[in-house]
């Protein structure tokens, strides 16, 4: 019971520091993602075709906010299966 209070409160504090930083600035950044297309074959394995860079906008918060990814998952996963 206490990890969860201690999650809401985690990700109360998180929204609003992200309010005040949307309200007094950015809070937004951008994170160059590879993408690459996965094409299934017919023995069952996939084949992965890259697809080209692109720069994928992100929050810069602990938790997705406003329908966007953190920039620190982004930064960690900069392979973006299509």
């Amino acid at each position: 019971m206490l990890i969860l209070v201690a999650l809401i409160c985690l990700y109360a504090g998180d929204w609003v520091v992200y309010r005040y930083r949307a309200a007094h600035g950015s809070v937004y950044d951008s994170v160059r993602v590879d993408q690459v297309i996965a094409s299934p074959l017919k023995n069952g394995k996939e084949e992965y075709d890259y697809a080209g860079a692109q720069l994928m906008e992100c929050v810069r918060t602990i938790f997705p906010q406003a329908g966007d990814k953190p920039c620190w998952w982004l930064r960690r996963h900069t392979e973006q299966k299509l």
